[in-house]
């Protein structure tokens, strides 16, 4: 079990890298070019409010880095997510809507459960075209069995949690430690937005451009916990100011930090121009933390509040810079897209929900979907939108049958399921078929013996080091655990 950092031996050997070559000269950093293969490299935020940052009009907390991205790319403003966390990290890398891929439901901190297995992943996909591929953040399609885990599936490298929510600084969830690197426990200090921040930064600089790569940085900033869950001076600021939650607003400005941070590693490595950068957030703000206004709804909702995000990519020379779509695009839609540009295979076993949508992105033109399905019981056709008066999720409920005209409604204000009874009965119809294709998620078990001392199944069966065991048995024990005191406040919600 590692302690520190790696030896620059491993890091070769994981990169795929002999000990001959290894020897060699160093390969010019940016050698995908002469392919065509840009390096991919996506940022998830998590449960950040659609207004939150400056590009999106927040005015309270400084976002410099994602306002440059915006300034320097295409700002994507139908783009649409999952409501929770699990299922829009699963549409990202399978480019197949969640009732399809057994994500609906969220893997809880007690789950031996994962994203199913005969599902490929964007890693493997791009793997075989020729890229390395890592993951630095968080998981959440898996937490315990071996072959649910990041480097099972398709990814050469790991860092970072498994489970959903963490304590920032201790690295844990209900006193269980969750920090690993390539899927052994890691002794680290430092909180968790500037590690996640660090690792990419590493991986960038030691990355010898034999190979393009796709990096996936998918931070836990700015989901809860949040009580102390940031620099104190930070949270100190934001107490001043008309915030709901100081806490959270503080740990929006880390992330944005921590972003610029990795924007300037692809400067230094002169990377610049051959890197895709996208920028996306997993679900509309939480109720009471960020504004998703003008929007209605939040996290949990399939509300435009609680759907559609922020999203950003930049691509020097093939994105015109300071541009905005306004064209309707699904998360599923990264993973043809991505694979395309980098001259991969959609040829597979499972068939595929997303599309290309490059044409789209990079030159403004029309959507390539006729429809969009946002659940099993919501879907978008053209610009109609159809919610049922079933569709329930973690404690949201459908305000009785719902159909709006998206484009000329974005607000949801004017509700015409009275009016067009056709058109209900028309995506009614759609919503059926594809009830058809709905495949039943894995079946749920509690961890023998939770809490268990880490996550990970393999990594749990021991010998523990000492400082493992002492981190745990502090975290369980010095109440600073903030995951342990909100699950002793009911926060069983926060997943």
């Amino acid at each position: 079990m590692e302690t520190r950092r790696e030896s620059r031996r491993d890091f070769l050997r994981a990169m795929g890298v002999g000990a001959a070559s290894a020897a060699l000269p160093r390969l010019t950093p940016d050698a995908g070019a002469a392919t065509g293969q840009p390096n991919i490299l996506v940022m998830l935020s998590d449960d950040m409010g659609w207004g939150q940052p400056g590009f999106q009009g927040g005015q309270i907390i400084p976002t410099p880095n994602l306002d440059r991205l915006a300034t320097e790319g295409v700002n994507l403003t139908q783009f649409y997510v999952q409501p929770v966390c699990t299922p829009t990290r699963a549409c990202l890398l399978t480019g197949r809507y969640a009732f399809r891929t057994g994500t609906v439901i969220r893997f809880t901190a007690n789950d031996t459960a994962g994203m199913l297995l005969d599902e490929q992943t964007l890693a493997q996909a791009l793997r075989d075209a020729g890229y390395f591929t890592g993951i630095v953040g968080k998981w959440h399609l898996g937490e315990w069995q071996k072959a649910h885990l990041p480097m099972q599936r398709g990814f050469d490298r790991q860092y970072g949690h498994y489970s959903a929510l963490i304590d920032y600084h201790l690295h844990t969830r209900n006193g269980v430690y969750d920090w690993h690197r390539n899927e052994q426990p890691v002794d680290e200090d430092g909180y968790s937005t500037d590690l996640i921040a660090d690792e990419t930064i590493r991986l960038i600089r030691e990355h010898d451009g034999a190979r393009p790569f796709f990096l996936y940085v998918p931070f836990n900033a700015v989901h809860g916990p949040h009580q102390d869950q940031a620099p104190r001076e930070l949270i100190e600021k934001y107490t001043q100011t008309k915030v709901k939650n100081p806490a959270q607003a503080a740990q929006v400005e880390c992330m944005d930090a921590a972003i610029g941070r990795i924007l300037s590693a692809l400067d230094d490595k002169g990377i610049r121009d051959n890197t895709l950068v996208m920028f996306f957030n997993d679900n509309g703000g939480p109720a009471g933390v960020g504004p998703n206004g003008p929007y209605r709804g939040g996290k949990s909702s399939y509300l435009e509040g609680g759907i559609r995000v922020a999203c950003l990519m930049r691509w020097p020379g093939k994105l015109r810079a300071g541009s905005a779509v306004d064209e309707p695009l699904h998360v599923v839609d990264m993973y043809p897209t991505f694979v395309k540009l980098a001259g991969g295979s959609l040829k597979q076993q499972l068939p595929i929900d997303g599309l290309d949508a490059w044409a789209t992105i990079a030159e403004g033109k029309r959507t390539p979907h006729e429809e969009i399905v946002h659940g099993l019981k919501v879907i978008r056709v053209g610009d109609w939108k159809y919610i049922d008066k079933d569709a329930a999720y973690y404690g949201w409920k459908s305000e009785g049958t719902q159909l709006y005209n998206i484009r000329e409604d974005p607000y949801e204000q004017s509700n015409l399921a009275e009016k067009l009874p056709g058109k209900v009965k028309q995506l009614q119809d759609r919503l059926a078929y594809w009830a058809t294709q709905e495949r039943p998620a894995e079946e749920k078990h509690k961890i023998a013996g939770y809490p268990v001392t880490v996550y990970g199944e393999e990594e749990n069966k021991g010998p523990h080091p000492a400082w493992l065991l002492k981190r745990v048995e502090h975290a369980r024990t010095s109440g600073r655990d903030k995951t342990v005191k909100d699950r002793a406040r009911g926060g069983r919600r926060q997943r």
